[in-house]
C-alpha cells in the first residue's frame, strides 16, 4: 500500500547494485545474491493475487543493471499488470528502451544529491551525466513519475534539495524521504542525526515553487 500510492502492489527486490550510498537501506541487495525466485514463481503469485492485486513494483538494488529486466517487465505485463521502476538513472538508455517499448507504467528516479555532492551520496565517481538524462527523458516521456531525495544530511541539505528541484521543474512530484538511521550499508551512516521534520517540511515548501513536493517517512 506504500510502494506505489493509490495501488495495492506486490514488490520485487533484485540484487546488486552500482552504487555504493552510505545511506542505503537494503545493504544486503546492494552486495547479495539473488535467493533464487523466478520469474514463474513471481508470476504465481500475482496470479494467486490478482482479484485484487493493482499493480507490481520492481525495485532493487538497481533493477537497469539486470540484463534480464526487460524479460521480467514483459512477462509481469502479459498477465495484464501495470509496472512501476525504482531507479537510480544511471542507465538512461535502459530507461529509454523501458519507456518507448511500453513496459512501465510509472517510474520513480531516485535523486541522491546534488550534482557537486554526487560522488560523497553514491561512493561512485562520474554518476552525474547519466542521471542528468534520466531526469530529462523523464520530464520529456509524458509517463507518470516522481523523482526522490532520501534526505541524507552529509549529502542532502535545505539548500541542495531546492537546488536538485530547480533542475526537475515541470516534473510531476518530488518526494524528500527521511534519512533512517537504523540500517545502512555504512556502518558509520547510523551515527548521522536526520534532519527534523520541521526542517524537511520547510525545504518541501521552497522546493515547490518549481514542482509539487512532500515529504515522506517523518
Amino acid at each position: 500500500m506504500l510502494d506505489w500510492p493509490g495501488r495495492l502492489s506486490t514488490t520485487v527486490f533484485l540484487a546488486g547494485c552500482n552504487l555504493r550510498c552510505p545511506f542505503c537501506h537494503n545493504p544486503d541487495l546492494v552486495v547479495g545474491s539473488p535467493r533464487g525466485e523466478t520469474v514463474d514463481d513471481l508470476l504465481a503469485h500475482v496470479r494467486e493475487r490478482r482479484t485484487w492485486l493493482d499493480g507490481v513494483v520492481v525495485t532493487g538494488g538497481e533493477p537497469c543493471i539486470d540484463p534480464h529486466l526487460p524479460q521480467l517487465l514483459s512477462a509481469v505485463r502479459a498477465e495484464g499488470m501495470p509496472v512501476k521502476l525504482d531507479t537510480n538513472g544511471t542507465a538512461p538508455e535502459v530507461l529509454r528502451s523501458l519507456i518507448s517499448d511500453g513496459l512501465v507504467d510509472f517510474v520513480a528516479l531516485d535523486i541522491k544529491a546534488g550534482p557537486e555532492r554526487y560522488q560523497r551520496a553514491t561512493g561512485i565517481p562520474d554518476m552525474w551525466p547519466a542521471v542528468e538524462k534520466s531526469i530529462a527523458l523523464l520530464l520529456e516521456s509524458g509517463i507518470d513519475h516522481e523523482f526522490r531525495t532520501t534526505c541524507y544530511p552529509p549529502a542532502a541539505g535545505p539548500d541542495d534539495l531546492v537546488h536538485i528541484a530547480a533542475r526537475l521543474a515541470g516534473g510531476r512530484r518530488y518526494v524528500l524521504q527521511q534519512f533512517r538511521a537504523v540500517r545502512t550499508l555504512d556502518p558509520a551512516a547510523v551515527s548521522v542525526r536526520p534532519h527534523s521534520a520541521e526542517t524537511l517540511n520547510t525545504a518541501a515548501l521552497r522546493c515547490s515553487t518549481f514542482l509539487p513536493t512532500v515529504v515522506r517517512g517523518t
